[in-house]
């Protein structure tokens, strides 16, 4: 009898261990591979707040954690068609990064809409309405922050691109009559009213980067108009939708995001306010006991976010907090918030995103800052283990 049992009871032995296994695996595996995992900067050196180059270790700046999804090594595919793929993102580019000129922001939507094979060097089979204007999370994707005079990738195979001004399908909701842009030759990202003229790039394609959150459309004078056909960001909504909840309030005093798998302070502001290298220490040194936080954590663990970790918080929909709706944070500071990314060419100075309408873009070091930690992610292992990663002198 007990043989019998016996041999009723081991497969449902067996069958407990592979469910516990699988479901390790799968818990495992949303810890790592989030629906929207953040990307690397492309920051690989360090600087002090003179500018200086420094040797990275100890630093807790960007080029030491170089925390991010590394790009794979060959990026970009050229489909020889007039079409660039980028194999990071998922998404196509036109290879002719300039065919349009500088234009007003309607005349970019209207242009881009009727592209198709034939027009702008494509021979793609591609029909009207398979393009769009880029939206600002795709524009931004395309930023190497290490790079200087021109914030592309090295190696990319695009022609005709402009260091000058492009416009993204983004839109401020704080002020509609304007429209996200980012200038190319150094990567800030800031706003402007419509009817200037810009560049424009279009982009097809399932992309596997987070939506931007907007989901409102307006015209070139900022009222409201139906989404239906505008071709405007609010209206096609690219990317990976946000996952429901978006945070998960951990009762640590700390923060999950769902979909980059960030972990962030809760009490936003403890912090307070400092200088760049003072937001780097202050970062490093937060542990349990501190904050409101009861996670165990130690001294180094947390570290000052890099630029896109600062930009993956935000949602184009809201502002001041420009966060999405519903968020659990507290007393976040609508602000200027220092990254951990410095300057390249420009290295005295260091990224900061302000929380209140969004805009990315640098200050000198000096200058003291709103400053919030996180911890989490992916960090490179040519980063962890490199002890002589310096700047160029």
């Amino acid at each position: 009898m007990l043989e019998g049992l016996e041999e009723f009871v081991q497969p449902i032995r067996v069958h407990r261990v592979v469910l516990f296994l699988a479901t390790g695996l799968v818990s495992a595996a949303l810890a790592i591979g989030q629906p929207a995992p953040v990307a690397q900067t492309g920051q690989t050196k360090c600087y002090d707040d003179d500018g200086k180059s420094i040797t990275c270790k100890g630093s807790g700046q960007d080029g030491e954690f170089q925390y991010g999804v590394k790009p794979p090594a060959h990026r970009f595919v050229d489909n020889n068609n007039g079409t660039v793929t980028d194999t990071l993102t998922n998404v196509t580019w036109l290879k002719n990064a300039d065919c349009y000129g500088a234009i007003p922001w309607q005349m970019a939507l209207n242009n881009i809409h009727i592209l198709a094979s034939g027009i702008c060097g494509l021979h793609d089979q591609s029909k009207p309405g398979d393009w769009r204007m880029a939206n600002i999370i795709e524009l931004q994707s395309l930023l190497d922050y290490g790079r200087q005079g021109f914030a592309l990738p090295p190696d990319n195979p695009f022609q005709k691109v402009s260091p000058g001004t492009y416009w993204t399908s983004t839109q401020s909701p704080a002020a509609p009559a304007l429209a996200w842009f980012i200038t190319l030759d150094l990567g800030p990202t800031v706003f402007d009213v419509k009817i200037n003229s810009f560049h424009a790039w279009p982009v097809k394609g399932n992309s596997k980067l987070p939506q931007t959150g907007q989901n409102a459309c307006w015209n070139p004078f900022g009222q409201p108009i139906p989404c239906a056909g505008t071709g405007q960001d609010g209206e096609l909504q690219a990317g990976v939708a946000w996952p429901v909840p978006r945070f998960t309030d951990n009762g640590d005093g700390t923060v999950t995001d769902n979909l980059t798998g960030l972990i962030w302070l809760k009490l936003s502001n403890c912090l307070g306010f400092a200088s760049f290298s003072d937001a780097l220490k202050s970062s490093g040194k937060l542990h349990d006991g501190s904050c409101g936080l009861t996670d165990k954590s130690k001294p180094g663990d947390w570290r000052l976010p890099n630029i896109r970790e600062l930009q993956s918080l935000q949602s184009y929909a809201t502002f001041a907090p420009d966060l999405p709706a519903g968020h659990p944070f507290l007393n976040v500071q609508p602000t200027l918030t220092w990254a951990s990314t410095s300057g390249t060419g420009f290295a005295a100075q260091g990224w900061f995103t302000i929380f209140g309408v969004g805009p990315s873009v640098f200050e000198d070091k000096a200058v003291s800052l709103a400053v919030w930690p996180v911890k989490g992610g992916t960090r490179n292992s040519n980063g962890e283990n490199d002890d002589d990663n310096q700047g160029d002198e």
